[in-house]
């Protein structure tokens, strides 16, 4: 039986081990790198997190909830985590692992903000795309049987929109009910959710997620190793700080960011429409944007703006 300090001394061992395997050691260099890239990146994360609570009012004249868009904001916050951890692994050189972890990023925002419109009828009612996707068919002839049987659910799901994900139940995870991620796109660009981006599916699927693709089926110039021969580095089974690779990483990250922002902006409209403390918070927060050097975010906030 292990006494406590040879059990402390054992998790200290296993402490340091991890910390050194993690590459932790790669972060300093990494930024000292690509600094101005990755901060501005890094910053849009968390610019992504703040605007949603900002988007409803918590003063004394008002006191919006949050639940009539609640199957957007549980996905809301595993965007958030998923890029946090992305943009880690790539300060720490592993640089496959942190495309991978971005494209899981952009997927959960997409299957987002596509619950979230299913969940209110204006949006289903017009919804050309999924009626010519074998996919949207069956989605939309479920929910018809889940309103026939329950007249209520239909309004209460514009009430708490999450709970489209209880009256679907296993469903959602079939494959007849998991529409491509470019019939999503399209789908929500026809939506107007993407807004004021033109031609978002070449922006959004064609550059973005179908380059991302790439990382997941890992050809060998995706590989860390395949990164590390075309930098010419010798040392292929070693990590290091490729700044080629870290500069698109980043890149990529602010790009992903930018269309999140426009994504959740025009998903938590209604608010900004109803509430002048709303606008006025916002109407702050472009200058941060714009300092960003985010290319969209700023376009879509002066628009609600008007």
């Amino acid at each position: 039986m292990l006494t406590y300090h040879m059990a402390m001394n054992q998790i200290e061992s296993a402490l340091k081990h991890i910390h050194d395997e993690s590459g932790l050691h790669y972060i300093e260099p990494s930024l000292k790198a690509e600094f101005d890239v990755l901060q501005k990146a890094h910053d849009a994360i968390h610019e992504f997190m703040y605007l949603a609570p900002l988007c409803f009012p918590t003063d004394d004249k008002h006191e919006v909830g949050w639940e009539n868009k609640s199957a957007f904001l549980l996905y809301h916050w595993e965007v958030f985590n998923h890029a946090h951890r992305s943009s880690f692994e790539a300060l720490c050189t592993q640089y496959n692992v942190a495309f991978i972890l971005l494209r899981t990023t952009l997927e959960l925002l997409l299957k987002g903000a596509f619950w979230e419109c299913l969940s209110h009828g204006r949006f289903r009612n017009s919804s050309p795309i999924l009626d010519n996707s074998s996919e949207g068919k069956q989605i939309k002839h479920r929910l018809r049987i889940v309103f026939e049987a329950s007249p209520s659910v239909e309004n209460e799901l514009e009430q708490v929109s999450a709970g489209i994900f209880d009256k679907l139940g296993h469903m959602i995870e079939k494959r007849s009910f998991r529409p491509p991620v470019k019939t999503i796109v399209q789908q929500l660009d026809h939506w107007g959710i993407f807004t004021p981006i033109n031609n978002a599916a070449g922006v959004v699927y064609d550059k973005l997620y179908s380059e991302l693709s790439a990382d997941i089926h890992v050809g060998p110039d995706r590989t860390d190793i395949g990164r590390r021969i075309t930098s010419e580095r010798p040392e292929l089974f070693e990590q290091h700080v490729l700044p080629a690779s870290l500069r698109d990483y980043a890149t990529t990250l602010h790009a992903i960011m930018d269309v999140a922002i426009v994504i959740e902006l025009n998903i938590l409209q209604d608010t900004t429409q109803r509430f002048e403390s709303v606008r006025l918070k916002l109407s702050e927060r472009l200058n941060v944007m714009e300092q960003l050097e985010l290319k969209y975010s700023p376009m879509r906030v002066r628009e609600l703006l008007k």
